[in-house]
């Protein structure tokens, strides 16, 4: 017995130690992340976080870039300097993600918009703003525009979510596994288990980006609160597309919807088969077609060689259609 209790003894230590030198590791990781990739944009407090805020050019309407669900600013990186060359555009994070201090509790679209807003006021970001807002982003700022429309002269949704997917996508079965594995991330990734073994950088494999942002991208992926981030963000997004009411309208506010185009295939790391793929590709479809008719202004194009994150794949098609509407915006 005293053999085992020593046993016992051993392996608690043991255990300790990893988890203090994990920790450290982590701690060490993150402080060179902050020294080689510091904030672009500034910092406001807002509801007692510092909130990042990254504003570039000069013009009028200002764009408005909200990311996709647990997306920040930088994944807008291949636009933003783009469309900076002919009008002003800002991208910001929301808590938790890229630059922006977490929050302990996810949040609905009413809080995202309204947080939106006072970012904005606080920045004086002011005059007529057009929206854009890519997958969930497409849902925060329609939230936006329906809670805030003063000033709101336009909006562009890139491969958008649909306030009704919850309930009309077909749902994988993996789903369960991912919430799982997102829970136990929370824990191990303050310990550095995830940064040390790549977990999370194998989502930009898909995508042929520049070195510079990969690297930007896998630094704030990996800060010790990104999956439990992850995991609030989720949670928050699950009830804001489960209404039973279709998306309000948009009245007559200029409109572009950017879809997607690629053939939808397998992903066996989500158990999502190729016949599942197209099936929620089909429905994906219909609910474009949804938004296109949110506005009697309105105008639908399609990103052929785009999966979901057309920024990345086709970045060209979002500056254009940015470029379209601030040109006829200024003609009016």
């Amino acid at each position: 017995m005293k053999i085992l209790k020593k046993l016992v003894i051993g392996l608690i230590i043991l255990l300790i130690g990893l988890a203090l030198s994990g920790a450290t590791y982590q701690w060490l990781a993150e402080r060179s992340d902050r020294q080689n990739f510091p904030a672009p944009g500034s910092l406001y407090s807002i509801d007692g976080l510092q909130l990042h805020l990254d504003c570039r050019g000069t013009g009028s309407p200002v764009v408005i870039l909200e990311a996709g669900l647990t997306s920040g600013s930088l994944s807008w990186d291949l636009v933003h300097d783009p469309i900076a060359v002919f009008t002003r555009v800002c991208a910001y994070d929301r808590p938790g993600l890229d630059w922006s201090e977490p929050m302990d509790h996810p949040a609905g679209a009413e809080e995202v918009a309204d947080r939106l807003h006072r970012l904005l006021n606080a920045a004086e970001v002011s005059g007529p703003r057009i929206l854009v807002g890519m997958s969930a982003g497409g849902v925060y700022v329609r939230e936006f525009y329906r809670r805030h429309p003063d000033n709101v002269v336009g909006m562009i949704l890139v491969d958008s979510s649909h306030e009704q997917q919850g309930m009309r996508l077909p749902q994988p079965e993996g789903e369960q596994t991912f919430r799982r594995m997102l829970a136990l991330c929370t824990w191990l990734q303050p310990l550095g288990v995830v940064r040390a073994f790549n977990v999370l950088d194998g989502q930009l494999s898909q995508y042929e980006i520049p070195a510079d942002l990969r690297a930007r991208l896998s630094a704030r992926m990996n800060q010790s609160h990104t999956c439990a981030v992850i995991q609030d963000e989720t949670t928050g997004f699950a009830t804001e597309v489960r209404d039973m009411e279709p998306p309000a309208s948009l009245g007559s506010l200029p409109l572009v919807v950017l879809s997607q185009g690629k053939k939808p295939e397998a992903n066996e790391q989500f158990g999502i088969t190729e016949a599942f793929a197209i099936a929620q590709f089909a429905q994906w479809q219909i609910m474009q077609q949804e938004l296109v008719a949110l506005s009697s202004n309105s105008r639908h194009l399609v990103a052929e060689r785009s999966g979901h994150v057309i920024q990345f794949e086709q970045p060209e098609l979002v500056i254009q259609a940015v470029a379209t509407m601030v040109t006829a915006l200024r003609s009016h």
